[in-house]
């Protein structure tokens, strides 16, 4: 018998190219590769806006701030960094080490005009005395620590241990200073801060507010202890920072010489007080 393309198969099946639901099928696939297209360009698209898109001011200053760091500690890592009135506030640790280098120290930076920065100091803390030695007023220190330019003076009157009225308070007299390591006997520490809170006191009184002085700090730099050996009368130089209630830190020579027969003589900046 003849083929007969038309005829029926043997098997009682048609020849129809589609399966059952293959439209369906391929219309959901169909739909799918739009859907992908769609979220391919989308993607592609925030890509281009994210890369096109101006760096801001801050990813800048903790690049500038890394960097810095980084000629210090070469995998240093800044966090917590705080910029205002020139300076910076971070917090810097070093991954490869241990302990608190680890955990991070406290870092200031210097903002240079071309926007780089320069590491000025590192440590634990720093309280306000520092920070007014590093050139910081107080209102960049409270911009810098996100806190009130009032805590900061609290901060400043506990550091000293001012009480508030006309007698500053005073800190760093207890320590050892140059050469030999010398240091002020209590004694002697009782007469000097007498002699020199009426001083001050004195000043305090006729000061505009903000202008009287409320700290009195030793510093150990430029101090000296010299012994006349024909008098015995030891004379001792401090440098001791004067710090008022509105920040302003002024430097000044302290003196004051011990002897024989109770003899004892205080001078600031060469001038005699008693």
């Amino acid at each position: 018998m003849s083929w007969d393309p038309y005829s029926q198969n043997s098997n009682g099946t048609h020849n129809n190219p589609y399966t059952p639901g293959g439209y369906e099928k391929a219309k959901l696939r169909k739909l799918l590769l739009i859907v992908v297209g769609v979220l391919a360009a989308i993607a592609i698209t925030t890509l281009v806006v994210h890369l096109s898109r101006p760096e801001s001011q801050q990813s800048k200053y903790i690049k500038s701030a890394t960097a810095a760091a980084r000629k210090q500690i070469p995998h240093a890592k800044v966090k917590n960094l705080n910029v205002a009135g020139g300076f910076a506030l971070a917090i810097v640790s070093d991954p490869t080490a241990t302990g608190q280098a680890n955990a991070g120290n406290t870092t200031l930076f210097k903002l240079n005009k071309d926007g780089s920065m320069t590491q000025i100091a590192n440590g634990s803390s720093f309280d306000p005395i520092d920070l007014l030695g590093l050139g910081i007023p107080l209102a960049t220190q409270a911009k810098l620590t996100e806190s009130s330019t009032g805590q900061v003076r609290q901060n400043l009157a506990d550091v000293c241990g001012y009480n508030g009225g006309s007698v500053p308070g005073y800190i760093g007299f207890e320590g050892s200073f140059s050469p030999d390591g010398w240091q002020i006997d209590s004694a002697t520490l009782i007469g000097l801060e007498k002699v020199l809170s009426k001083a001050i006191s004195n000043q305090n009184v006729a000061a505009k507010p903000g202008n009287a002085v409320i700290c009195v700090n030793a510093t150990r730099k430029n101090s000296n202890a010299v012994t006349d050996t024909k008098t015995y009368i030891s004379t001792f130089t401090l440098q001791v920072q004067f710090v008022t209630s509105n920040g302003a830190l002024t430097t000044h020579t302290l003196t004051f010489a011990t002897g024989p027969n109770y003899y004892r003589n205080y001078a600031l900046d060469g001038v005699d007080i008693k």
